[in-house]
């Protein structure tokens, strides 16, 4: 459990400096609770950050997210992006 928070402190510092795998990796934590407590909405707002900077399987999260709460078109926008970047889950959704 140390070795979560350990990472979480560096992905922190890291994604606050903008790089896309550690925002990602910080949406993962929030989501499974690992070193820090379950948070949706910062696991969101990482997730979110880190498709705007162009990670598609962040891109693909959020499609999925979107479709799981009925807003399927804003999910296939998500996936149509993630797509366009190679994401091979996103194009079997479509």
């Amino acid at each position: 459990d140390r070795d979560y928070e350990r990472a979480f402190e560096y992905f922190t510092k890291a994604a606050d400096l903008g790089d896309v795998e550690a925002q990602f990796n910080l949406s993962l934590m929030y989501r499974e609770g690992l070193g820090v407590e379950k948070d949706e909405k910062m696991e969101l707002y990482y997730e979110e950050e880190a498709a705007i900077s162009g990670d598609p399987s962040s891109r693909y999260s959020l499609g999925c997210h979107e479709g799981g709460n009925g807003r399927y078109d804003r999910a296939v926008k998500h996936w149509i992006i993630a797509a366009n970047l190679g994401d091979d889950d996103s194009i079997e959704k479509l």
